[in-house]
């Protein structure tokens, strides 16, 4: 097989070759700083528990699960 690469596809790739090159080598900022990230998804799940440990109300047809009035003054 004869290779017959076009010049032009050629330049290109070294061009952005080099491109990447410069690319991978900038330094990237943290922009969020890992220990902060843990502390805000900790804080997140407590607000969360506080948040659903609400108080149980009956339901509206008066059902009860335990008899009313107390039910151990019979009990021997």
């Amino acid at each position: 097989m004869s290779d017959r690469r076009d010049p032009a596809e050629a330049e290109l790739r070294e061009l952005l070759g080099a491109w990447r090159l410069e690319i991978d080598e900038v330094p990237v900022p943290s922009l969020v700083d890992p220990l902060r990230a843990v502390d805000v998804v900790i804080e997140a799940k407590k607000a969360a528990k506080v948040r659903n440990r609400g108080r149980v109300h009956p339901p509206p047809d008066g059902a009860r699960t335990r008899p009313p009035g107390d039910a151990r003054e019979g009990a021997v």
